[in-house]
């Protein structure tokens, strides 16, 4: 079978619906595929499906809660929406899951489209692939967490916004900065205050740049500022009554402090997204600084004619300066950076297809070989010395992962001079196979969860049983028991809250614990091995049963565990 889709793309009868279901079907099973098969990744993926999960038993989707705590660090959108698949799906990882997978679907067809409309049909399928297979994008989409929900309504906006600028007709432009207005109010829903800033700073630089203020009266500001308070502000206002301590700690604690201090939020160094966009945007990294350069060169006197390639890099740089400068930083943060990145990379490709030469994508394959054959040693390796929750299954997909990225991007080197297009589509397939497989890796390498201790628990539980997480706060469990649990010596994230409710009887400390572990109450302790050797010369009576265990935890009884 001859891989050249690319070039048939020119033929006029591959429509808008055609190319859509094309990559709904390709991206949907690359997106859903053991969607479920892995246990929920800590601490993220478990609070925030966590969260979900009581605001559905509880019916309150006004006030978000943790562990029955009130949690006030992010707004409600993505709790609504996981909350309506639970709803649908059931209480299952596929549900919790499904949210990111078909937001993360969403937002390549949004990429496609946006990519299509400014330049050409190639462009905007190499864009959707390119953006689906980097490698941070991908991992996002199989995640619980809010960056890639924020990463997409975010590039709705610019996306909206940036086809209205190129836009005559009056009645589209209006359509298009509504829904760009829309999609920050969503941002905003969804991860705060940067949902509206982000998008602002990158207008306010462009229309700077392209000295186009005076245009500004045609972007019909009133109204989009009305819808984008319709949808953004009730929620704010209705949280804000019930809870009036909500206003000071969700702007000034975790929007300004947060990225301000260090003492709140994570503090990495200011260079720390720059090892992250290398790892993240592979492999389509080793082709964006081609993709940078000619998107760019060209001379100040005739910056317009560029103006597109220019509003994709301001998006990508100043959005990357951005979460560099803060205080606070999570890998998942740049993750608003690759859209735009992707598509400056699809039409350097594009027109690398159409181009005489080929060394640059022979020259760009060979490399991601190479880097594919270290990745085959490194995994080998690891998984060889390391101890983790099965070492023979990390391996095995780990070492294939890597083969297949490897046999791919030697294909692609091998057939870049006689068929760049069908070259393009081995990097693609083969990227796709090696996330895949990585995945697939995943269960035999996270040694963090605690899924099959609270099966054991789950199995036995019941109605007036205690379960108690000690010294710290395992963030699955609750959601894999189906009900909060009791947490000793651990606050963290939880401390605000605690101080505007009473939880003494779910937050207790040390003399709480041992009278309930030595009352007549079956207790279940969820404990680290390097605190159960702790408490076990501290107790040398024989106070513990274990009921099982993992590389990192134990499960311990104050009763013998029945078969």
């Amino acid at each position: 079978m001859r891989l050249a889709f690319f070039d048939k793309l020119k033929q006029p009868r591959y429509s808008w619906w055609v190319d859509c279901l094309f990559l709904i079907v390709t991206l949907s099973a690359l997106f859903f595929i053991m969607l479920g098969s892995r246990p929920l990744f800590v601490p993220d993926e478990g609070r925030y499906a966590e969260i979900a999960r009581e605001m559905l038993a509880s019916h309150d989707f006004i006030t978000p809660h943790l562990n029955n705590i009130t949690y006030f660090e992010k707004p409600a959108l993505f709790y609504w929406l996981t909350a309506a698949t639970i709803k649908m799906g059931g209480l299952n990882l596929w549900s919790v899951r499904s949210v990111n997978g078909i937001l993360g679907l969403l937002g390549c067809l949004l990429t496609y489209a946006a990519t299509r409309k400014l330049y050409d049909r190639a462009t905007g399928l190499l864009a959707a692939f390119i953006l689906a297979t980097s490698v941070l994008y991908f991992l996002m989409t199989h995640m619980v967490s809010l960056d890639l929900p924020v990463t997409v309504f975010i590039a709705a906006c610019l996306y909206a916004f940036l086809i209205a600028s190129k836009t005559t007709n009056d009645n589209k432009r209006r359509y298009y900065m509504w829904g760009a207005a829309a999609a920050s109010a969503l941002a905003v829903l969804t991860k705060g205050l940067i949902g509206l800033l982000l998008p602002g700073l990158v207008v306010f630089v462009f229309l700077t740049f392209t000295n186009e203020w005076r245009n500004l009266k045609a972007y019909f500001l009133p109204s989009s500022l009305l819808i984008f308070l319709i949808i953004a502000l009730p929620w704010h206002l209705l949280v804000g009554s019930r809870n009036p301590e909500f206003y000071y700690f969700y702007f000034i604690e975790q929007h300004f402090l947060r990225y301000t201090t260090k003492e709140i939020g994570h503090y990495q160094p200011v260079w720390f997204f720059i090892p992250v966009l290398l790892v993240g945007f592979f492999p389509w990294i080793i082709f964006l600084p081609q993709a940078l350069w000619q998107a760019l060169n060209t001379s100040w006197q005739r910056r317009k004619e560029r103006s597109k390639e220019y509003f994709l890099f301001f998006w990508a740089v100043l959005i990357f300066v951005f979460f560099s400068f803060s205080k606070s930083k999570l890998i998942p943060y740049i993750l608003p950076v690759f859209p735009p990145l992707a598509i400056l990379t699809a039409r350097y490709l594009a027109h690398l297809l159409k181009a005489s030469t080929h060394k640059g994508l022979r020259c760009a394959a060979s490399i991601i070989s190479l880097i594919a054959l270290t990745a085959l040693s490194a995994a080998y390796f690891y998984t060889q010395q390391e101890a983790l929750p099965d070492n023979q299954a990390a391996q095995f997909y780990l070492v294939l992962a890597s083969l297949s990225l490897f046999i791919g991007a030697l294909l692609a080197a091998i057939s870049a001079s006689k068929n760049k297009a069908g070259s393009l589509t081995y990097l693609i397939a083969s990227m796709a196979c090696f996330l895949l497989l990585a995945l697939a890796a995943f269960p035999g390498v996270d040694n963090r969860t605690v899924k099959p201790l609270a099966n054991i628990v789950k199995a036995r539980l019941q109605p007036g049983d205690d379960v108690i997480t000690y010294n710290q706060y395992f963030q699955d469990l609750p959601f894999y028991l189906e009900r909060p649990v009791t947490i000793l010596n651990w606050q963290n994230e939880l401390t605000f809250g605690m101080r505007h409710q009473n939880t003494q009887d779910w937050m207790i400390g040390n003399k709480t614990f041992w009278q309930r572990f030595l009352s007549k109450r079956r207790v279940y302790v969820v404990i680290s091995k390097e605190e159960f050797e702790k408490l076990k010369k501290r107790h040398p009576v024989n106070y513990f049963y274990v009921g099982g265990e993992t590389i990192n935890t134990v499960l311990i009884s104050n009763r013998r565990f029945n078969r």
